[in-house]
């Protein structure tokens, strides 16, 4: 890589895998977290869902979350999560690798893969005091936490 060369990135699945992971992370900039962790799951579903279905309800951000996509917005933001995911474990032991806030764990990882969804909503409502609802198509509802004792 010389200076003045923008950075090649190489993914698993292709230049279209790299497409949807700039796209990812454009999402995860202009949308709020609530409305991008439901785009971001509804593209996860499957690798030809489209983007514009997708983003239904949530048109007024489509155009910023396109300009950053195709720009050096987009480009910048892949490579910071380039960045952490190569400050995960290097090399990747294998995909996918999940951490959430925490040091890398190898013997965690089966955990995660079992029981991805209650993990995952249990350190998300932790860290963001949100309620998290979902059903198995992955539609989500979100809901403040009640500070009331149950």
């Amino acid at each position: 890589e010389h200076p003045n060369e923008e950075p090649k990135y190489l993914c698993q699945h292709g230049p279209r895998e790299y497409q949807l992971n700039i796209l990812h992370g454009c999402v995860l900039k202009k949308l709020p977290p609530k409305m991008a962790f439901s785009v971001v799951a509804c593209l996860m579903k499957n690798f030809r869902t489209s983007f514009e279905q997708c983003m239904e309800g949530h048109e007024s951000f489509q155009t910023s979350v396109v300009n950053c996509s195709q720009g050096q917005q987009g480009a910048k933001l892949f490579k910071e999560f380039a960045n952490e995911t190569d400050n995960v474990h290097r090399p990747l032991p294998f995909v996918p690798t999940i951490v959430a806030d925490e040091p890398y764990n190898y013997y965690g990882q089966d955990d995660w893969l079992q029981h991805f969804d209650r993990k995952f909503r249990e350190r998300y409502e932790a860290k963001f005091v949100i309620k998290l609802q979902f059903d198995l198509t992955w539609n989500f509802l979100f809901r403040k936490k009640s500070n009331k004792a149950k």
